[in-house]
């Protein structure tokens, strides 16, 4: 029998790693690449090992199981931290639940070899070692699960209306604002712009609405009917209540929209700041000028 040992590594390394991560992820633990991806090393470590050591002597079939389950049950121990034991016991069950379901279907592909394999020991589907295709399967799963959750996020934003409250130096205004992923405002500093109707921001400012030094500047727009321009103001912070919480953003600039807003919404907010402790980070955007 022919042992090819990079693939063997690669091939135990990438089955590891990925079913190591999908036990921890089944008792709700925190899956830390790092501390996996080490625990699969180890754990490839003593598989390849043991692999090596049984082409040259002959082990009994009860030590063998023993090597093989042992270990198995004890990688999840090292792969992450819980506060109970039993979470320890349970990722280790579903770790060798998700082995023998691997091994089971490594079985079926490969119980009937092939004339041209001869006695050469395969790990690999049409051309990648097994494990790889396994590693694969896992992060696509893994990057499909955060696209699908980031859209969701998006639907949901785009689609929600929000209370808000408005201070500066001393005064408050609440309006109703409409969160809109199409706003991509951003001041100087990287941070989003709201757009306010200035009828419902007028008690902020008192006689002085009027007064051009009560704004700190100009924002540039560009839209589909031209370029334009709208005054800005800062507030000390704009405090915006969304799906049950508080989030509060410190020294925000606001953009006075050049028309009443249609509807009943005050203020157009971006997308990002009904995230939990919010503030729109920098990206392509205005500036103010």
């Amino acid at each position: 029998m022919t042992v090819w040992i990079d693939l063997l590594i690669l091939d135990n390394f990438c089955a590891d790693a990925s079913l190591l991560y999908c036990a921890v992820k089944t008792v709700r633990g925190e899956a830390k690449p790092l501390r996996i991806l080490l625990t699969a090393l180890l754990g490839t470590a003593l598989g390849v090992g043991y692999t090596v050591f049984r082409l040259y002597y002959t082990v009994p079939q009860p030590v063998e199981v023993l090597m093989k389950y042992g270990v198995a049950a004890v990688l999840p121990w090292l792969a992450f931290r819980a506060k109970r034991r039993r979470a320890y016991a349970v990722c280790s069950l579903a770790f060798l639940a998700y082995m023998s379901a691997f091994a089971g279907i490594l079985t079926a592909l490969f119980g009937s070899p092939s004339p041209e394999a001869g006695d050469t020991l395969v790990y690999t589907v049409a051309g990648l070692p097994s494990g790889v295709l396994v590693g694969a399967a896992v992060l696509f799963a893994l990057f499909a699960a955060r696209v699908g959750r980031m859209l969701a996020r998006r639907a949901r934003a785009a689609a929600v209306s929000c209370r808000c409250k408005l201070v500066r130096s001393g005064k408050c205004v609440t309006v109703r604002a409409l969160v809109d992923t199409g706003n991509r405002l951003c001041d100087r500093r990287g941070r989003g712009v709201p757009v306010a109707d200035p009828v419902s921001v007028l008690d902020l400012f008192g006689g002085s609405f009027f007064d051009p030094r009560a704004f700190g500047g100009e924002l540039a727009v560009t839209t589909v009917n031209g370029a334009s321009s709208l005054r800005t103001f800062r507030i000390d912070a704009l405090e915006i209540y969304y799906a049950g919480r508080t989030h509060i953003i410190k020294d925000v600039t606001v953009a006075l929209g050049s028309r009443p807003l249609a509807g009943e919404y005050g203020m157009i907010l971006p997308a990002s700041f009904t995230e939990e402790g919010s503030i729109a980070k920098g990206g392509k955007g205005n500036e103010v000028v």
